[in-house]
């Protein structure tokens, strides 16, 4: 599946679940709501897109590059960012409850609200 399938997915409210959409580049793109519970999501590049209120839960997002995202209200239930970038991401109120990030991770990331993370 590439970049626009999953945009043309998210567009008509389709969930897009236990996907392979490690590597791809949604650098400043709206995926807003969109459910890709369960996806691999290693190494992908989601600069300073919006991922406010998308199910991010149970998903594979080791080394992926966050920095400037909106991830406010996002569920990152059970997810594992290791290596993940974060700085200047937006997580208030995003659900990290079993998320594996390093407090590393963390650092210059905008958070608000409960900050339940593994290490």
């Amino acid at each position: 599946m590439d970049v626009e399938m999953v945009l043309k997915h998210i567009q008509q409210n389709q969930a897009i679940h236990g996907e392979n959409l490690s590597g791809l580049d949604f650098s400043g793109q709206n995926l807003s709501g969109a459910d890709l519970s369960g996806c691999d999501l290693s190494g992908c590049n989601f600069r300073n897109a919006n991922l406010r209120s998308s199910d991010l839960s149970d998903c594979n997002m080791q080394k992926s590059d966050f920095r400037g995202a909106d991830m406010s209200l996002a569920s990152l239930y059970n997810s594992d960012l290791s290596g993940a970038r974060l700085r200047r991401a937006n997580l208030t109120q995003a659900n990290r409850t079993l998320a594996k990030i390093t407090k590393w991770a963390m650092k210059g990331a905008y958070i608000a609200g409960p900050t339940a993370y593994t290490e």
